[in-house]
């Protein structure tokens, strides 16, 4: 987000816009994230993150302090993960399995939500005619904030799938074997470390690239899923506002 702010081509009013409807992407996008993981694990029968306060739509029962300052200042971060025990799932398996998924899947909702609200958008400015004023102020910030809705929702859903510990990918494949699989022992002894390295060179490759590039897995992976996505969304649109 630092990006922005720091953009000598950008006016003061548009870095303020961009800067507030980036934040308030980004935490609509973590909130209904860690939500929707303890509301589908309530419906598989456990009930400990209503029991500890998380079943909740207020940003800060989920925001993680540390989390959002490095997602700030550099570039990747985390929100507080949901409260979740599969021992009371009615059946184990099917419960990790679509709470894994929940996360990634209302991401992937509320990017599709943002796309059309945007295409909307352009529908109702085209027609009414937006040119300068307070209408122009709105029409900026509704629009980056839609349009971050679509890319960071995207790029959380495609980070998540990776199948390391403890992102939601893991989980998946968790779920169709078990945690005694070779795979899964091994990531949850080194999971997280891994996942460490991997975002460092990702967060160098994006500043420096050079040899980091070669080594980026998360950037290529969430990259190549991202702008996949989008792509296929934006010529979608293209067809229909022609």
């Amino acid at each position: 987000m630092f990006n922005i702010l720091f953009n000598s081509g950008l006016s003061i009013q548009d870095k303020f816009l961009m800067a507030f409807a980036f934040l308030f992407a980004m935490v609509i996008a973590f909130t209904m994230h860690e939500f929707s993981h303890g509301m589908v694990a309530y419906w598989n029968g456990d009930n400990t993150a209503k029991s500890m306060g998380r079943l909740s739509l207020n940003p800060l029962k989920h925001l993680d302090i540390m989390g959002t300052l490095l997602l700030l200042f550099v570039g990747f971060g985390w929100a507080k993960p949901v409260p979740i025990n599969p021992n009371n799932f009615n059946k184990i398996r099917k419960g990790i399995f679509t709470v894994s998924i929940a996360g990634v899947s209302m991401n992937l909702i509320l990017a599709i939500a943002n796309f059309v609200l945007l295409l909307i958008m352009f529908a109702i400015s085209g027609a009414v005619g937006v040119t300068a004023g307070v209408a122009m102020i709105f029409y900026k910030l509704f629009y980056y904030f839609f349009l971050y809705g679509v890319t960071i929702n995207l790029t959380l859903m495609a980070f998540n799938l990776l199948p390391i510990f403890p992102l939601d990918g893991f989980h998946v494949v968790e779920s169709f074997t078990s945690s005694t699989n070779k795979f899964c022992m091994f990531m949850r002894r080194y999971g997280s470390m891994i996942l460490f390295a991997l975002l460092i060179i990702s967060n160098l490759a994006s500043r420096f690239g050079g040899i980091f590039v070669y080594f980026d897995i998360i950037g290529l992976f969430v990259g190549s899923i991202t702008g996949g996505v989008e792509s296929l969304m934006f010529s979608i649109a293209g067809i229909i506002l022609t």
